[in-house]
């Protein structure tokens, strides 16, 4: 099974590709800024109907995705109010190297760090970074995950009991089954992070100017998935 998880942040949406297919756990972190011929994916995403998107995606990357979980940011950032904020008003998060943000211009630096809302925002905010890498997927989960592990227990009950709370606080075309699957591949897994690659792969794309960059043009030979040659503008 291959569920599509959006980070939902409009045309700065992040796309991740869950791989639950005969136990082998694996995950596509897709940039929104990959065009589609005019359109980068993050633009297709806010003007097509989800249905229409995820088939638009599996044409375009040879991988049929049909099932979908949609988490928009707003309604993260309101999860880490409601659960993850200390008393001082601020969650301590593991900050991985030295970066800026571009959403407050702010200098994250290596190391365990405690952030205000506002910060964890910027922190979380799509974009490439001044090393031209593109490691905001890292810290979007990483989040994600720190809020599983203060409001969640991973277990089979917990998936069945809180369904109607998933459905209802998501957009998800996953039925009882397909969660209750999804959470056998999770936790099979355990605390072992998940084989990941980035589309694009890094070394495999250029950067248009100064930071703040943007993606210029891809070589998707470079890429173990690609993009339908029919399809590169």
């Amino acid at each position: 099974m291959k569920v599509l998880f959006v980070f939902d942040d409009q045309e700065y949406s992040s796309f991740f590709v869950y791989d639950l297919t005969s136990g082998v756990n694996s995950l596509l972190r897709v940039s929104p800024e990959i065009k589609i011929q005019k359109l980068t994916l993050g633009e297709l995403y806010t003007q097509v109907p989800i249905e229409k998107f995820l088939s638009y995606f599996s044409v375009a990357f040879s991988i049929e995705v049909k099932k979908y979980l949609i988490l928009k940011k707003e309604d993260s950032l309101l999860g880490v109010k409601e659960a993850g904020l200390d008393e001082d008003g601020k969650m301590p998060v593991t900050v991985y190297k030295d970066f800026i943000a571009l959403k407050n211009g702010q200098q994250f630096i290596k190391g365990e760090q405690r952030l205000t809302l506002d910060e964890i925002d910027a922190y979380i905010s799509y974009q490439i970074d001044q090393d031209g890498r593109i490691d905001v997927f890292e810290r979007q989960e990483d989040i994600i995950r720190l809020m599983k592990r203060k409001t969640v227990r991973p277990s089979l009950s917990a998936i069945t009991n809180n369904y109607g709370t998933v459905k209802e606080h998501s957009g998800s075309n996953l039925n009882l089954k397909d969660m209750l699957k999804l959470g056998t591949g999770y936790l099979a897994k355990g605390n072992a992070r998940m084989n990941k690659t980035n589309v694009p792969e890094n070394g495999s794309y250029s950067l248009s100017g100064n930071f703040p960059y943007h993606l210029d043009r891809i070589d998707w030979e470079k890429n173990r998935v690609k993009l339908r040659s029919d399809l590169i503008e």
